[in-house]
Parts: structure tokens; C-alpha cells; sequence
């Protein structure tokens, strides 16, 4: 309740604030916008090798900080070089300061996404909710209140990407506060231990980043072939349609999974089955998503028309296209902890590069051989939308029927 009240706050600013700022930018300036976070998100997610998804996971808190540091470290290499591999891109092309900046906020962003994700996933261990909670509240006001100010002052793409880039690191502030704390109540780390919790949670690197990566990449290469084959307009109202579907996983799924994973982690420790816990809670969200998805199939044009303006009824034809699939998203939310809890990461690997197959075939091939027109795009994405229920229907029962088998040895 702490987590979902904390977030259900940040998205109400979020829902308050989107209404002016879609009347102030266009569908191609959200569209930048769109693309920035989706790859800020793939180096944040690179850049730990997944280490922060095993902080809830030690008996031992000293262990956990160590795997703590592991990512610190980890992280510095990783955007060292892709800040070099950014260089190298723009130096042997012609560039604009705009793409220069482009990739300097990106990184920086990154940097403090990685710095929230660890202390979101440290206080989960140490069950300080409050604290995930005001750093989402911080995030969304500061980020969406400066958004509209920019918008006023035209800034336009640039003033979306600083403004979320001060609502990340004025998010991270918190953690970063508590992580010298932590610092100097630990001590000096010692990189025999280091070596060997590395070692005891390689899973993690090996398995669930290669599946990260995979889902992430894939969301940045969705948007990369949308805009190549259609439009940066089409994209900026397919990605705005896609986020306002994904808020209910965002204000009820995320705070209900984050939960879920520290209980399921607590219950596997004890010897205990986690299969009552897991369809409990699949119900509960099957119940809370008919609702909403059900008046957004039904209703999307002319709700988008009312809330965002006429400019982007056409998102809304979208959202109508592709309430179902999001709707079973929502319900599965609180899974994607399972495959690290059951040591299931390879099985769900290969059903996430399913997944990626799908949606990459019907952006990449599907325009080649259907056409790149707007009425194109539309059967495209009813397509994917369709295969994509089915497809989320059948993760459900492979995480339910694992769930049951328990931990793989």
C-alpha cells in the first residue's frame, strides 16, 4: 500500500500534466522523447549487468552491499564506454548539436537511472517503501512541472529531455545520500568477496541481462523501424498511446511486483510454495484491468480527443487497437520477478526472444510486404496486437505450472 500509494501520486501528477503538455508539444516532439527513454533505459539495464535484482536476495546485508558495489563498478566501465562508442559515432558523421546533446543527456540520464534502480532495489530488502515511494513523487513533479515550462518557453524536444534529466537526478538524491552512508558503515569492500558473490549470483549477467537486453533492445529497434518505414509522427502517437496503456501497470503492477518479489524471496527461503501467492495475484489484477481496458477499447478516440486534444485522436484509435494486449501486460506485471526466484531465467529467455521475434518481424518485415502507409500501420499493429494476447496467455500458464515444479536445482 506504502509503494502503491507513493506511485499512484507520482501518475496522478503525470495524468494532470500530460493533458497540457500534449496541447504544448507535437507527436514528433513526444516522439523524441519516446526514444530517449527507451535508450536510456537499455544502457541503465546494460550498465549493472542486472546485479541490482540480487540485493533482496542475501541473507547477509554486508553480501548484499557488496554485490551493491559490484554494480557501482560495473556501471563506471559500462557507460565509460558508450560515452566512447558515442564519440566515435557522431565524430565519423555528420552531426547537429541537438544529436550532441542528445547523447550527452542520454548518458547522464542513464547514470542516474542505475543509481535509482539500486537504491529502489536495496530499499525493498530493507523494506523502507517510503523512500521508493517519494522518489517516484519527486521524479514525476519536478520532471512533468518542468516539462510544461519548457513547453511555455519553446524549447521543445530539448526542454522534454533536460527536464526529465533534472526529475531523475533530483530522484536519485535520496539513495545517492544513503549509499555514502552505507559506504562508511561498511568499509572497504574486499574483492575476494566481491569475486565470489559474483560468482554466486552470475545468473544474473548471464541470463536475466541477455533478457533484459533483449526487451529493452527491442522496444529501441520497434521505435527505430517505426519511424524508419512510417513516420517520427506516427511513432510519437503509437508510443504515447503505448505509455498511457502501460500507467496501470506503472501505479498498481510495478508497486505490486516490487512487493511480490520480496515476499516470493522470503517464502522460497522458507521452504514455502509460492504457486497460491502468484494466482492470487494474477486474479486480483485480471479484476482490477477489466475496467479500464475495457472502456479504452471501446472509447479510445474520443477519450484521447477530450483529455490530450484533437491532435491526438489518432493515439487513440491506437489504444483501442491495442487494449487487450496491454491488458494482459498488466496482468502478468508482477511476474517477470519469477524466472530469477525459480532459477527459470533460461526457459523465459527463450519465450522473451519469442516475444522479441513477433514484434520485430511486424515492424521490420511486415512493411515490406504489407506497404509503409498509415492504413498499413493500423493491420500491422492489429496483427501484433492479437498475437501478442495470445502469446502473454501463454506466459501465464508457463509461469503458473513452473511456479508449481518450485525452485530448479
Amino acid at each position: 500500500m506504502v509503494l502503491t500509494s507513493g506511485t499512484v501520486i507520482a501518475q496522478i501528477i503525470s495524468y494532470l500534466i500530460t493533458p497540457l503538455l500534449t496541447r504544448i508539444y507535437s507527436t514528433e516532439e513526444m516522439g523524441d522523447l519516446g526514444v530517449y527513454m527507451r535508450a536510456a533505459g537499455f544502457i541503465s539495464a546494460l550498465a549493472t549487468a542486472r546485479y541490482e535484482l540480487s540485493l533482496p536476495l542475501p541473507k547477509n546485508d554486508s553480501h548484499s552491499f557488496i554485490l551493491y558495489r559490484l554494480s557501482l563498478r560495473i556501471a563506471g566501465y559500462i557507460l565509460l564506454a558508450c560515452g566512447a562508442i558515442g564519440v566515435i559515432y557522431l565524430f565519423f558523421r555528420p552531426f547537429t548539436w541537438y544529436e550532441v546533446l542528445f547523447v550527452l543527456i542520454t548518458l547522464v540520464s542513464s547514470l542516474f537511472m542505475v543509481l535509482i534502480n539500486l537504491g529502489t532495489n536495496w530499499s525493498i530488502r530493507m523494506k523502507q517503501f517510503n523512500k521508493i515511494s517519494f522518489s517516484k513523487v519527486s521524479n514525476s513533479f519536478s520532471s512533468n512541472l518542468l516539462r510544461w515550462l519548457f513547453g511555455y518557453l519553446g524549447w521543445g524536444s530539448l526542454g522534454l529531455l533536460i527536464a526529465t534529466l533534472i526529475g531523475f537526478f533530483l530522484s536519485s538524491l535520496s539513495f545517492v545520500k544513503e549509499l555514502f552512508q552505507l559506504s562508511k558503515s561498511h568499509g572497504n569492500v574486499s574483492k575476494k568477496k566481491m569475486y565470489v558473490l559474483s560468482k554466486e549470483y552470475r545468473q544474473f549477467p548471464i541470463v536475466s541481462l541477455p533478457h533484459a537486453l533483449i526487451d529493452l533492445g527491442r522496444d529501441l529497434l520497434v521505435a527505430t523501424l517505426i519511424i524508419a518505414f512510417f513516420s517520427k509522427d506516427i511513432f510519437g502517437s503509437f508510443n504515447h498511446s503505448y505509455t498511457i496503456l502501460r500507467l496501470p501497470l506503472m501505479v498498481i503492477g510495478a508497486s505490486i511486483g516490487q512487493v511480490f518479489f520480496n515476499r516470493c524471496s522470503t517464502m522460497i527461503n522458507e521452504g514455502k510454495e509460492i504457486y497460491p501467492l502468484l494466482k492470487k495475484t494474477m486474479l486480483m489484477l485480471f479484476g482490477l484491468s477489466i475496467i479500464p481496458f475495457g472502456m479504452i477499447f471501446f472509447l479510445g478516440e474520443p477519450l484521447f480527443a477530450f483529455v490530450f486534444g484533437s491532435n491526438w485522436a489518432e493515439s487513440g484509435y491506437f489504444s483501442e487497437i491495442m487494449a487487450v494486449w496491454l491488458m494482459f501486460n498488466f496482468i502478468n506485471s508482477p511476474v517477470s520477478s519469477i524466472p530469477m526466484i525459480l532459477n527459470r531465467q533460461k526457459e523465459f529467455f527463450i519465450m522473451g526472444l519469442v516475444n522479441t521475434f513477433i514484434q520485430i518481424f511486424a515492424f521490420g518485415a511486415l512493411p515490406l510486404i504489407i506497404g509503409n502507409s498509415k492504413d498499413s500501420f493500423i493491420l500491422i499493429l492489429w496483427i501484433l496486437s492479437l498475437s501478442q494476447a495470445f502469446y502473454m496467455i501463454i506466459v501465464s500458464l508457463f509461469t503458473l505450472y513452473y511456479s508449481r515444479k518450485g525452485v530448479k536445482r
